[in-house]
């Protein structure tokens, strides 16, 4: 009987372990940036792969595949080996972090389109023209809608099936804030320094928070009733979802970096070459660690360990309670090859630097399995049709807004959809 039961803890012992999917920019649609999946290092290199391209975009990992973006469209590489499966050529930069959601991948480019791509083979399902922005926002999902903010100032709703607006919202300024979604509530910051609740339903304006001078370039993260961002006026901020400030903290530097959150800590890296951990409640700092380099990545948490990539080319580990050192590793040479937001899935961490440079990693001594896999170039997606400006909400009394009317009137004569036939 001992021998059974020793035979059977050797087979739950060998069963590797299920992989969550990393599918959006910060994990969740709250971007806690928080996995499950244990990843414990030191780490070691398992493959690395080149798109050939530049890119800004961030890593997203779904049922063993990484997708990432770049100047040259959207990359699926098999996540055990980096090869390329296929790539759906874009007519623009890819800056944004792509969303995947019910087989379909959804990101906007600086080429002012919006695009949902099938996951099975890069062909693209619909395609959404905006002519007064491009799209650097990533997308969140809820409710069968996509929200993603632009460069023209709007906030969009997408229907995810057919790709039509079901609102846009107008702001004044600038959306690279990526939107977080709670209990019916659309929370985003823009340039004019303003951060805003809308309705998730019909966009109307629920609130908005005016900043000191400085734009939102940081994405929120939420987690008990606390939204968390950074600003280029060097502040992180706390606030109720409410809209009242609950704290604020200044890192003397630019916070582009957006937060993650795990047991009452936000992490956050600014410009001043720190990453920091904050108590959520107080604000005080809890630790901070320098990196020599900007940091204006956001950070992936798993086992209470910290990983995130600076501007000096490193990509670090760091004990979440302590700030302590675990692990880092030298990416490349030259410091304008910047590494973007990292992703766990299953035992494997994926980076992606700005030269085009696919990093795996995994905890020392695990293998992950390779799938086979055929390699597809999408093809590029015939003539738009036309449809009708779908209806727009304009926040009142919110600060930017002196231009929102001649915007409008921009965007309502020139905005229209490409659908692929």
């Amino acid at each position: 009987m001992k021998v059974i039961i020793y035979l059977f803890s050797i087979m739950i012992l060998a069963v590797p372990a299920i992989a969550s999917d990393w599918s959006q920019f910060g994990y969740d649609s709250s971007h806690t940036g928080f996995t499950k999946d244990s990843i414990v290092p030191p780490l070691v290199l398992k493959w690395t792969a080149n798109l050939y391209f530049n890119t800004d975009s961030s890593p997203v990992v779904v049922n063993g595949v990484v997708y990432v973006g770049s100047n040259g469209g959207i990359h699926a590489l098999d996540a055990g080996s980096g090869k390329e499966i296929w790539r759906s050529p874009t007519d623009g930069f890819i800056e944004a972090v792509p969303m995947v959601a019910d087989g379909t991948l959804y990101v906007g480019g600086e080429d002012s389109h919006f695009y949902a791509i099938d996951i099975r083979d890069g062909s693209k399902k619909w395609v959404y023209r905006n002519a007064t922005g491009g799209f650097l926002s990533s997308a969140t999902a809820a409710n069968n809608r996509i929200f993603a903010g632009s460069e023209d100032g709007s906030l969009y709703a997408f229907d995810s099936q057919v790709g039509e607006p079901t609102w846009f919202v107008l702001t004044g300024k600038n959306i690279d804030s990526s939107p977080v979604v709670s209990n019916n509530t659309v929370f985003f910051g823009n340039d004019d320094g303003a951060f805003f609740a809308l309705n998730a339903a019909n966009g109307k304006e629920k609130w908005h928070y005016y900043t000191d001078i400085g734009e939102i370039k940081s994405s929120p993260a939420l987690a008990n009733g606390i939204v968390f961002f950074g600003s280029n006026n060097g502040n992180v901020y706390a606030l109720t979802d409410k809209g009242t400030l609950k704290w604020k903290f200044s890192t003397g530097s630019d916070v582009v970096s957006s937060p993650s959150l795990n047991d009452g800590t936000v992490f956050v890296g600014s410009k001043d070459s720190n990453f920091y951990a904050f108590d959520s409640a107080t604000g005080n700092i809890k630790w901070k660690f320098p990196t020599n380099g900007f940091v204006d990545a956001s950070s992936a948490i798993s086992n209470e360990i910290i990983y995130f990539g600076s501007n000096n080319n490193f990509i670090y580990a760091l004990d979440a309670n302590t700030g302590n050192l675990l692990w880092r590793n030298l990416t490349g040479k030259d410091d304008t090859d910047y590494i973007t937001s990292p992703a766990i899935s299953g035992n494997m961490l994926y980076a992606v630097t700005h030269s085009g440079k696919v990093y795996a990693y995994s905890s020392a001594g695990e293998v992950q399995a390779t799938p086979a896999l055929t390699q597809t170039i999408a093809a590029i997606s015939p003539a738009p049709t036309q449809i009708q400006t779908p209806a727009v909400t304009t926040p009142q009394k919110t600060p930017g807004f002196e231009y929102a009317a001649v915007i409008l009137l921009i965007t309502v004569v020139a905005r229209r959809r490409l659908n692929p036939k």
